[in-house]
């Protein structure tokens, strides 16, 4: 699907927490910059590098795009209009030598209001339940803590997935590993970009 998307985008250019999921304590006293819309260039430094996520991932170009095909693409994932979207982004990776198939997908999508990207990851993640049935193993909602404004999670006997919101932005990672504590910490590193980028600050690499 990467790939796809890949040639029909641009290419390489306190709240209470959801149900089936926890908010992580932040830390005392510290207050969180003001964060801004991300646009295209935005969510590919969001993106999340493999080194973060695991010593053993390695992974393909990141990419994203903007215009009414992201919009699309975003409907169709989600199941229903992206109102407010400005632009989509995502990477992919998998174990070093894919010997043992494990893999995780991550993809963002910005918008221009928190009340539009809320009501986006609730569609998207209902979608990936929805979707999830129709192949015959439905998922169950898996409770994870994160930093996260808001997140929901999912898992079946082989992959899980995991939407979050992070201000504006919502995040679906898509993993083969259903691990709670590889989740989290996966969510984590996608949540702590994201909000890096949105606070003008350059992640590392």
């Amino acid at each position: 699907m990467a790939a796809v998307l890949v040639l029909a985008l641009t290419g390489c250019e306190e709240s209470i927490p959801a149900a089936g999921s926890e908010k992580a304590p932040g830390v005392p006293g510290e207050v969180q910059p003001k964060a801004v819309p991300l646009d295209s260039t935005g969510l590919m430094n969001a993106l999340p590098v493999e080194s973060e996520v695991s010593d053993v991932f390695t992974g393909g170009d990141p990419f994203a795009g903007q215009g009414p095909e992201a919009v699309d693409h975003c409907a169709k994932e989600a199941g229903m209009a992206c109102t407010g979207l400005i632009a989509i982004g995502g990477k992919d990776m998998e174990a070093r030598g894919g010997s043992d198939g494990t893999r995780v997908e991550f993809r963002l999508y910005s918008f221009g209001t928190e009340e539009q990207a809320g009501a986006v990851m609730k569609g998207l993640a209902a979608a990936k339940l929805k979707s999830s049935a129709e192949y015959g193993e439905p998922a169950k909602p898996v409770t994870l803590v994160t930093v996260a404004d808001e997140t929901v999670a999912s898992a079946d006997d082989s992959s899980a997935d995991v939407v979050l919101r992070i201000g504006t932005v919502v995040a679906h990672i898509d993993a083969n590993d259903t691990e709670t504590a590889g989740l989290e910490h996966a969510s984590n590193v996608q949540v702590e970009r994201v909000r890096m980028v949105a606070a003008g600050r350059t992640p590392g690499y």
